[in-house]
């Protein structure tokens, strides 16, 4: 009795000291979840490729570190198929990243550069997939980007030219269909700001600033194609551009004088206007100071005289427009 009582109690305890044991978990695929921003453009002679590494597995596992980067290139197949896409297309492997932070990892960017002389004139798709197990374990393929591969782009040659209008950037036309991004860089700017795009071969920048040093360079566009920038072009733009002529100049005789009005200028660094008149065909002689309001009372006239009146604008540069059209009147 002894003995099957010891055995019976030592069953009792093996089974209640053990815990409770859950469903067994299947051990993870480590599959990396897949790319889903990868980008593709042809910049001078070289197509650029960009994506950012996944940070999680397909079963949401934290990824510390890759095995593999495979990125393909080849030329677009119709119907679409990935097998039969990737068994043809070339393979370009590129250099895992860094381990990532396991408790917090981020997405880390990849560049890849390929010379476009080895696609020139072909349609071409670009898809990357990865792995954290050296056997192969890769994720599904990326999103696909599609690019026609030109002969590469000239960069433009710009010239530029102060206008009453702005800083004129202009460069020899290219072929058809080519467009072309503009970028300055002024003094408080780390780096080229791009101003717009142009289809001409011009662009006018409208909101530059006189007397402040710029740094310019144009790119020129043709669908996803890009060529390298231009050489920079420097300039410091001098204010030598007067106001717009005064228009609608017109003068009236009244009893003891004779009285002048003109449209106010439009232009923001106006100055002021100067008056001019002369007697019975006379030469035209400026008449007292600058005045800063668009009309003008003449009272050192003569009854029996002809009159005739001109107006001119001038800026804080003191940059003197042309006469207006002259305002006729007999006293």
């Amino acid at each position: 009795m002894r003995a099957g009582t010891l055995a019976i109690s030592t069953l009792l305890a093996l089974f209640c000291g053990c815990g409770y044991v859950g469903p067994v978990e299947p051990p993870s695929p480590q599959l990396p979840n897949a790319v889903v921003n990868l980008t593709a453009a042809e910049r001078g002679d070289q197509i650029v490729i960009t994506f950012s590494t996944p940070t999680r597995t397909t079963d949401n596992l934290a990824i510390k570190s890759f095995a593999e980067i495979d990125l393909r290139i080849g030329a677009v197949i119709t119907p679409w198929d990935f097998n039969r896409w990737s068994a043809q297309a070339q393979q370009y492997l590129l250099p895992p990243p860094h381990p990532n932070d396991p408790d917090t990892p981020k997405p880390i960017p990849m560049t890849k550069s390929v010379p476009a002389s080895e696609w020139a004139g072909k349609r071409i798709a670009i898809a990357v997939r990865t792995s954290i197990k050296k056997e192969g374990h890769y994720s599904s393929w990326s999103n696909v980007a599609r690019l026609n591969v030109f002969t590469p782009l000239e960069p433009p040659t710009i010239e530029l030219k102060s206008t009453a209008e702005g800083i004129r950037v202009s460069w020899p036309r290219q072929e058809e269909a080519t467009s072309y991004r503009v970028f300055r860089q002024g003094p408080a700017d780390k780096a080229p700001v791009e101003l717009g795009t142009s289809d001409k071969p011009e662009y006018v920048d409208t909101k530059s600033q006189y007397d402040t040093p710029y740094t310019y360079t144009a790119v020129a566009v043709r669908g996803a194609a890009e060529s390298l920038a231009s050489k920079p072009a420097q300039i410091t733009a001098v204010d030598v551009f007067p106001p717009k002529v005064p228009a609608n100049v017109t003068a009236i005789a009244a009893p003891n004088s004779i009285e002048l009005s003109w449209e106010r200028s439009p232009d923001a660094d106006l100055k002021g206007y100067y008056v001019y008149r002369s007697v019975n065909g006379g030469p035209f002689e400026r008449q007292g100071d600058l005045i800063t309001v668009p009309t003008y009372s003449d009272h050192a006239v003569e009854h029996g005289k002809s009159y005739q009146y001109a107006v001119t604008a001038t800026d804080q540069k003191n940059n003197e427009s042309a006469k207006s059209a002259i305002a006729d009147v007999v006293y």
